[in-house]
């Protein structure tokens, strides 16, 4: 007998069913969309994307190849497909058969075994063989792009020899499909050989042929990094599905070469080096990338310059070529142990930017400085560090630069026009005997302490700088404290990128003692013109030149004056030449200590003295006798040098003597002879003092020359150990044998040049004539 159903418990069962079911199909597609979620990220890691692009891959390559999400998502990661869940029961299921047609020329099989094979090299030429392995082609190249544009092959299958060397880099020159494809950014395909020919420079030819080749870039985060190159010796269409296949395969690749050549990766790469460079290039300052140097156990135990900032300058003064390659320790011995040094380790550990401040360096090392003070910045960067150091001024270069604004009374000053912010350096206080307790300057206050006289020229500069961005340089005067002060007036604006002025840079710098000093040299400058018009007017009237030769009894005479080259000091050179009552001539030659007025009032007493004590005594020696008494008897301290002559015609009788004078010369037939020289000090400075005198017989044709010592006193430099007199008696005999007597003296004294010229020199000739 059949057991009746109770109706609730029936209802009750269906219910608890169907939860159940419903349990089972949330738990499914949760596995399912875990799956689905884990393929998403290990996709978008090994493309190096974000998570909504490999999703994307992952659907694409879902309907490409037929096959359900979930079984594609379970292939990237290489495990089964989580079950379905439980079809619900239906009278008919969907047969898609019915109503869409299949589709031929799919891919032969879906590609997540290739994405999980490429991700497992561990160098570049294996991933390269895999690439070609699960491409399915006959060669594969796989180029990396460079900072300048180019591509050099980091790796390569079943590729000859020949090709590998001749295209390890693509010159930029040629037009190939590499290049193309780096440069556009998009895969080059190119099923046909000759239409391929006819675009580009292909490589392999003309001995090693593939008939069919595609180029497919690769990217990481920001701009194309590489392209392989897939390589067909029969010909090879590419379907649409295959193109989007080989790029997801050419993408994984390189994401893996691009993980395995940067900083992460066991070793630095070289194009990586190069890209760090190429960076540092731009950089200013002093920065530079360490490379971590390990033990065989993996420990750090030094740190290596990779590359480095153009600017870079270390303690020693090495420039950053210097500086690549070499090692911290090697280079700096004694950081090791300090803080710098654990601040290296701390940041490559934890990856936490650190500032070491004010670091004091010292060294024991020959041949390098003892000290240095630095800021440093540490930085980590993949399996190194970014360096960035900053020297700080010694207190011995601060004191310096203070020493040199001191020394040049330059001070400088910045006036913010944005933040009103002003700034002054030490000197500038100094310059405008300011307390600089009471702070800089504002510019109103800078245009008060101007000359009332000068403030058009301050308010033009100012002008200038402000209106027309330019730089000026000008001197005013300045009221400091209790004084005017002359100043130079350097001022430069720096503007924003609208040409308009944001702060105002200066540089002052005291010049009252160089123009104090100018006034005085110009007044100085009057009083010596003043001073020359009235000698030279004084020399004139007492030393009159003849115009020509003078004709004494038995003796024709020749004059000559030359005057210094210093126009403001007149000399007290002298000569008279005149005939007593006897019948005979004298002559006489005199040079008196000193230059100027006082000198040249002097020379003229002198003279006048010459000519009283030779009318009343015209002894030679008696004559000095006077000069010295009267010269030495007076309050002022006045020395003079002279030559006295007296020449007896009927005799041809030369009587001289001297007075600490340059002896008289002898020029006789083309031969110079020194004249015997008589005992005799300086005039003036000896009292009582005793003249001697000489006597020499002379001969027609003779001349006798009588000299001050500006035209034999020459500079120790110029005369060595040769005596000046020997200069001058070289001179005459070098001349004389060109001379006819009858031109005598005129022409000996006319070739005579002057041994100085900052003295004046006076020449007397006197030629025998019977």
């Amino acid at each position: 007998m059949a057991t009746q159903r109770d109706p609730s418990r029936s209802a009750l069962a269906d219910l608890v069913a169907r939860q159940r079911d419903e349990i089972d199909r949330l738990r499914a597609a949760a596995r399912r969309q875990a799956v689905v979620e884990q393929a998403k990220g290990v996709l978008a890691e090994r493309l190096s994307c974000r998570p909504d692009e490999a999703f994307d891959d992952l659907v694409r390559l879902a309907q490409a190849t037929g096959t359900d999400l979930v079984n594609v998502a379970a292939g990237v990661l290489g495990v089964p497909p989580p079950p379905g869940p439980a079809a619900p029961p239906v009278e008919e299921r969907f047969d898609p058969t019915r109503y869409v047609r299949p589709v031929s020329g799919l891919p032969p099989a879906p590609r997540p075994v290739a994405l999980a094979a490429v991700g497992s090299a561990t160098d570049a030429e294996e991933l390269a063989e895999l690439v070609r392995e699960h491409a399915g082609c006959d060669a594969v190249l796989l180029y990396l792009v460079e900072p300048d544009g180019g591509v050099r092959m980091e790796a390569a299958a079943n590729v000859p020899a020949r090709v590998r060397l001749e295209w390890e880099r693509v010159p930029l020159r040629l037009e190939t499909g590499v290049l193309a494809s780096v440069r556009s950014g998009l895969p080059q395909w190119l099923p046909d050989l000759e239409e391929a020919r006819r675009r580009f420079t292909l490589i392999g030819d003309p001995e090693t042929v593939w008939r069919s080749r595609a180029w497919v870039p690769f990217r990481d985060q920001t701009r194309t990094a590489g392209v392989v190159g897939l390589l067909w010796t029969e010909h090879h269409d590419f379907a649409t599905e295959e193109q989007w296949d080989l790029e997801l395969v050419v993408r994984s690749a390189g994401s893996t070469l691009l993980s395995l050549l940067g900083p992460g990766g066991g070793a630095h790469g070289r194009n990586w080096t190069l890209w760090a460079q190429h960076f540092l290039d731009v950089l200013p300052g002093s920065v530079a990338l360490l490379g971590a140097v390990h033990a065989s156990d993996g420990e750090v135990v030094d740190f290596r310059f990779e590359a480095a900032s153009p600017d870079a300058v270390d303690f020693s003064g090495r420039r950053y070529r210097q500086l690549v390659g070499r090692s911290i320790l090697e280079s700096y011995p004694t950081v090791e142990g300090t803080e710098l040094w654990a601040a290296y380790h701390r940041v490559l550990r934890t990856g936490v930017r650190e500032v070491v401040g004010t670091f004091d360096y010292e060294e024991n090392s020959p041949g390098l400085p003892q000290h240095g003070r630095y800021t440093l910045t540490i930085g980590k960067f993949g399996d190194g560090l970014v360096l960035a150091w900053h020297e700080h001024e010694g207190p011995l270069q601060l004191e310096r630069l203070r020493s040199v604004q001191r020394l040049g009374n330059i001070g400088w000053g910045e006036w913010n026009l944005v933040t009103n912010e002003i700034d002054w350096s030490d000197q500038l206080y100094v310059i405008f005997d300011r307390d600089p307790a009471l702070g800089p300057m504002s510019l109103d206050e800078i245009r008060a302490s101007v000359v009332p006289e000068d403030l058009p020229i301050l308010q033009n500069a100012v002008r200038r700088m402000l209106e027309g961005g330019e730089r000026t340089d000008t001197e005013l005067r300045l009221k400091a404290g209790d004084e005017v002060r002359s100043g130079r007036f350097i001022g430069e604006p720096v503007l924003d990128v609208q040409g308009r002025p944001v702060r105002l840079d200066v540089v002052l710098q005291d010049i009252t003692a160089t123009r104090h000093a100018e006034k005085r040299m110009f007044d100085l400058s009057e009083r010596f013109a003043r001073e020359h018009q009235v000698a030279d007017h004084l020399r004139s009237a007492v030393l009159p030149l003849p115009s020509g030769p003078l004709e004494l009894p038995g003796l024709r005479v020749a004059v000559r004056y030359l005057a210094a080259e210093r126009w403001a000091e007149v000399g007290g050179d002298w000569y008279h030449a005149f005939t007593i009552h006897d019948g005979s001539t004298l002559l006489a030659i005199g040079d008196v200590a000193g230059h100027g007025l006082a000198t040249a009032a002097a020379m003229a007493k002198l003279r006048y003295a010459f000519t009283g004590a030779a009318l009343t005594a015209p002894d030679p020696a008696g004559v000095l006798d006077v000069l010295n008494r009267m010269l030495t008897a007076g309050e002022d301290v006045t020395l003079a040098t002279a030559a006295v002559a007296r020449f007896d015609p009927a005799a041809r009788l030369l009587t001289w003597a001297q007075a600490g004078h340059p002896p008289l010369l002898l020029v006789r037939a083309h031969d110079v002879h020194v004249l015997d020289r008589p005992a005799g000090p300086v005039l003036g400075g000896l009292p009582g003092a005793a003249y001697g005198t000489v006597t020499a017989v002379l001969e027609p044709g003779d001349t006798v020359l009588m000299f001050t010592d500006g035209l034999v006193e020459r500079r120790p430099s110029e005369s060595g150990d040769r005596d000046d007199l020997d200069y001058l008696m070289e001179d005459i005999r070098a001349f004389t044998a060109d001379i006819d007597p009858a031109d005598m003296p005129e022409a000996l004294t006319s070739r005579l040049v002057p041994a100085s010229p900052l003295d004046d020199t006076c020449i007397v000739a006197a030629a025998v004539t019977s």
